[in-house]
């Protein structure tokens, strides 16, 4: 519907003026106010022309319950649904706001004096932009200075926005009236001594197996998240001097508004890590470097990333105080993550860098509310000893315990305060939860012991964190779908879960390495799940069948061969193996995994 239409049937629905909406009774949206300004002092109102480029209003989702019964028959190999991904036009029409809500919503902020600057195909948010004078007449608040004690001063809302009943049954919420910095990288740097390559990586966590069957990425594709440009040389460089030879990566840009340059060092050093780890493993893989502008950074760049489908993969290496930040914002990116694994889009999320505290210098146990969600993986760090040999390459698993070195340098993970404990995070192997646990497992994040290689500023170095760790699974991932022949895996967070509890029941070989020792200095790890590293490491040639389609009660050998046979089926201990020969090939040649159970 053309942008004009949407404005003329919205006038003609509600005939709202500015004069009359100041005049309703408003109810207040608390989820829309930064928690981070309780903390500072007010100042004086900001002048009433100050502006404010993106606010964002969230319509969220109608039907969320339904939308999760489709998430989970995705994920279920017994269900006629079993990885058939929604488009995004019935996405909108089952689950989100009807047109006509959405247009009288978008109508009564056009009538107050905001103008629209993005209108989500949908439905779910809307974008526009105002002055600080336009919200002081229609949102019954107010946009004034707040000070901070080391000086910094910020703008935002005195209270929580309201709005007339009519158009607050519509929105869920109301961000982007501040300019408090939100979001930051979660990068590490590392000493040049040692440091794992593409080739260690995979040897350390069984990647090695899929390479050697064929499996390169073709066909695929990574979102990564970012907030700066980034020079090309630089990821040139990385594939010449530690990929196949030859090898020349496919990465484009992909702006989510305009071009915001290259930002300074630690930004950068973030958009080279994520590129070059998103295609490490996986050489032929497309990668989407979806970059966001200055004024609306990472939920724009999240935003284009599952509008357009950039992504089987989307990674995102940033945090967020989940303490400090609007729950509305939480709720924004669990509606796109969400509508993300109903495409078919497995998203992937830093747990943090400052272990049970995210939120420094304050020591509330918190954790990265952008990673929160229960339809995000949360990815953990770890402390990674690999066996190497006489000339310093890699050539197998040592162990790891929780990656820990103090303030600001350990795995990310806790409880989430908004988000309730989800239904796949109760069975054998999990501690009692009350909200949404995180991470759900974890890879070599410390810098020091061995991190990953990259290059930037034309200079190879050493960096870590959970930064690194989630291209580096998103990487594994292309591998694992391009093995299995499809086009995404969705929500990988429910499966996972079960292939870890029967892991724990011993009714499958490992898909973890279960990381037993250390604490992020507030949660130890344990056996089984533990809020320090999640299930623990995922064992990938072992993981990649298992997410193959199985996972009810296992059948005989000989009816095993391919999911949905319909042979007869049984309870048994599953074990899951890759036949290299396999009479069902892949046109780019590559053995299709086959699913086999023990009588």
């Amino acid at each position: 519907m053309r942008c004009a239409a949407l404005a003329a049937l919205a006038a003609g629905a509600l005939g709202l003026a500015r004069d009359a909406a100041a005049a309703e009774p408003l109810r207040q949206l608390p989820g829309s106010l930064p928690r981070a300004l309780a903390l500072m002092t007010a100042g004086a109102r900001t002048p009433s022309d100050l502006p404010l480029g993106h606010v964002t209003v969230l319509l969220g989702l109608r039907a969320s319950r339904a939308l999760d019964a489709v998430l989970a028959a995705q994920q279920d190999p017994r269900s006629p649904r079993f990885r058939r991904w929604l488009e995004p036009t019935e996405i909108a029409d089952r689950f989100g706001p009807s047109p006509a809500e959405y247009a009288r919503v978008r109508g009564w902020f056009e009538a107050q004096g905001f103008h629209v600057v993005h209108d989500s195909p949908l439905r779910v948010a809307l974008v526009l932009a105002g002055t600080a004078g336009d919200v002081a007449a229609a949102l019954g608040t107010s946009i004034r200075f707040f000070h901070e004690r080391d000086g910094r001063v910020y703008h935002g809302p005195e209270t929580a926005p309201a709005l007339p009943a009519e158009v607050a049954d519509s929105v869920h919420g109301i961000l982007g009236l501040d300019d408090l910095p939100h979001f930051e990288p979660l990068v590490r740097l590392g000493p040049d001594d040692v440091a794992l390559g593409p080739r260690d990586f995979a040897l350390v966590y069984g990647a090695s197996a899929l390479q050697a069957s064929g499996a390169t990425g073709a066909g695929g594709t990574i979102a990564v998240i970012v907030r700066s440009n980034f020079p090309d040389s630089d990821v040139a460089a990385f594939a010449a001097a530690y990929l196949p030879a030859g090898t020349t990566l496919d990465v484009q840009r992909v702006f989510a508004d305009t071009d915001p340059g290259m930002l300074a060092r630690a930004e950068v050093t973030e958009v080279l890590l994520d590129t070059e780890w998103a295609a490490a493993l996986a050489p032929a893989v497309r990668v989407n470097v979806v970059i966001g502008d200055q004024s609306n950074d990472i939920p724009g760049a999240i935003e284009k990333a599952v509008e357009g489908r950039l992504g089987d993969v989307i990674s995102v290496s940033f945090g967020l105080c989940e303490i400090r930040a609007p729950t509305a914002e939480t709720e924004l990116f669990d509606v796109w993550y969400a509508i993300a694994n109903a495409q078919g889009q497995t998203v992937l999320v830093a747990s943090g860098d400052d272990g049970a505290t995210a939120c420094l210098p304050n020591t509330r146990p918190a954790v990265n509310a952008l990673a929160a969600s229960p339809h995000a993986v949360a990815v953990g760090g770890t402390t990674l000893d690999p066996r190497f040999d006489a000339s310093g390459n890699a050539t197998g698993y040592g162990g790891e315990t929780v990656w820990n070195e103090g303030r600001g340098a350990a795995s990310g993970g806790g409880e989430s305060l908004v988000f309730a404990r989800p239904r796949y995070q109760l069975g054998p192997g999990l501690p009692p939860l009350t909200g949404r646990g995180l991470p759900d497992l974890a890879l070599a994040a410390n810098p020091d012991a061995p991190g990953y290689v990259m290059v930037a500023a034309g200079t190879s170095g050493v960096v870590g964190g959970t930064s690194a760790a989630t291209p580096a699974l998103a990487s594994a991932l292309a591998l694992i779908d391009e093995a299995q022949g499809t086009a995404g895996l969705g929500q990988l967070g429910p499966i996972l879960y079960r292939l870890a509890g029967e892991q724990v029941r011993g009714l499958r070989a490992p898909v973890f390495h279960d990381v037993i020792e250390g604490t992020n200095g507030g949660f130890a790890a344990g056996s089984g799940f533990d809020l320090a590293t999640g299930w623990g490491s995922p064992i990938i040639d072992a993981l990649a069948p298992a997410l193959g389609g199985g996972g009810g009660p296992c059948v005989p050998e000989s009816e095993c061969l391919v999911p949905g046979t319909g042979g007869p089926r049984r309870s048994c201990a599953a074990e899951w193996l890759v036949e290299a020969t396999s009479l069902a090939r892949r046109p780019s040649g590559i053995p299709r995994v086959r699913q086999f159970c023990r009588d």
